[in-house]
């Protein structure tokens, strides 16, 4: 019996292959994870950057707000140095300018601020008008002047005094390449710097500028920053309202007895009653204190001040510093303002007492920093304090007995 074989190309049955199942491989799963996540990328970066947006344009609004905080701070600064509400004849601690801004509450922030007397410090730009004959015959005489001041508060901080040190500045505000004296620097001196500099010949609108002058460092010049000032005009100092520094290089080598004198008998009302009381104190006679403490060296008014302003709105902090001018006749000026943006998180150091930053900073300045240019830590820390926080520590220890000692200790 013959078995049929089926055909080749015909249907399968009983002798065919069973096909096998297929398997499930997971490319339209992946390639679905795939796109939600591709899908939560775009939209995690579509609302960071919105978030970005929000902060960026909230920020620049509080920045703006913050800055005509300080304008509006500046005219109260302005309302309290008027002639309606000041004695402009003269200038002294007792008086409502004197007196630093609480915290005052804004909508979302705060504004605080003081300000400071620039008279009670050394103008720099009284330098400007000396000549070899003026510096020599002043060198020469017996009263108290710009030169001997300078270099007796130098010498009082413990930094290097020698006759260089007033013709490099002479030499940096006058015109002319000419030398004032063979100890002065011009042009040619200082294109030899890497980079070269190039001498002011005018009147300088920062003190910082003092650093770029041959035979002053960054550091010194840093240390000197409180005692210094560089106005657009000859000012004398006024004695109501100078520190204990500037009195004990005003002294003229009575020291401590003349830094007493004068913050016992302070505020002086006007010029001759300040010489009175020296003439008390020297039995000299009025006429010889007089002509020992010109009145183009001392005073008892001031028409330059600066205002410290801290406001603090939402993600913003400022640092406003405003030079303002207070004229005889017309209104006061502001002729410089600086605004600093304080970075988000940027906290400043605690205070430290008179007594520790006496000891902290105290120390020979020549011996600390004559070969470097950077400042030590007490330094720094110093100087990150809040502008007002620093007016009002000098403002004490000038007022303070324990800062004579002070300064007579560190000397």
């Amino acid at each position: 019996m013959q078995t049929k074989r089926p055909a080749q190309n015909g249907p399968c049955f009983r002798y065919c292959p069973r096909p096998r199942p297929r398997q499930q491989t997971g490319v339209a799963l992946l390639a679905t994870l795939i796109l939600i996540l591709a899908l939560t990328l775009i939209l995690g970066n579509i609302f960071y950057r919105h978030q970005i947006d929000v902060s960026q344009a909230t920020g620049s609004l509080h920045g703006d707000q913050a800055v005509l905080l300080a304008i509006s701070g500046e005219s109260w600064a302005r309302d309290l140095l008027s002639a309606a509400n000041d004695d402009i004849t003269t200038d002294h601690f007792d008086e409502n300018w004197a007196q630093a801004v609480p915290l005052m509450p804004v909508n979302g922030g705060v504004l605080a601020g003081c300000l400071v007397d620039l008279q009670s410090r050394i103008n720099l730009n009284n330098f400007a008008n000396y000549s070899s004959a003026s510096l020599k015959t002043e060198r020469q005489s017996n009263a108290m002047g710009l030169v001997k001041l300078w270099e007796t508060l130098l010498r009082e901080r413990g930094f290097l005094a020698d006759q260089k040190r007033v013709p490099v500045i002479i030499d940096w505000l006058d015109k002319g390449d000419s030398l004032i004296s063979p100890a002065g620097a011009e042009q040619s001196d200082y294109s030899s710097f890497d980079p070269p500099r190039f001498p002011a010949n005018t009147m300088i609108a920062d003190t910082a500028e003092l650093a770029a002058m041959v035979g002053y460092s960054l550091a010194e010049v840093q240390r000197l920053m409180p005692w210094m000032s560089a106005l657009p005009e000859q000012t004398p100092i006024n004695v109501n309202t100078a520190p204990v520094e500037v009195l004990m290089a005003l002294s003229d080598g009575m020291g401590r007895d003349f830094v007493e004198l004068v913050l016992d008998g302070r505020p002086f009302l006007t010029l001759p009653d300040f010489h009175q009381a020296l003439d008390i104190q020297l039995r000299v006679g009025e006429t010889v204190v007089a002509a020992r403490w010109p009145a183009k060296l001392v005073d008892v008014k001031s028409d330059f001040f600066q205002l410290n302003l801290e406001v603090t709105l939402g993600q913003s902090k400022l640092e406003v510093k405003s030079i303002m001018h207070r004229r005889q006749s017309g209104p006061l000026a502001v002729i410089r303002r600086e605004i600093t943006v304080v970075p988000a998180g940027v906290a400043t150091v605690p205070s430290v007492t008179d007594d520790a930053f006496a000891e902290a900073v105290g120390g020979s300045g020549r011996d600390r920093f004559s070969d470097q240019d950077t400042a030590g830590e007490d330094d720094e820390a110093y100087y990150l304090r809040p502008l007002c926080e620093i007016a009002d520590s000098y403002s004490n220890r000038s007022t303070a007995p324990s800062a004579i000692n002070t300064v007579n200790r560190t000397n």
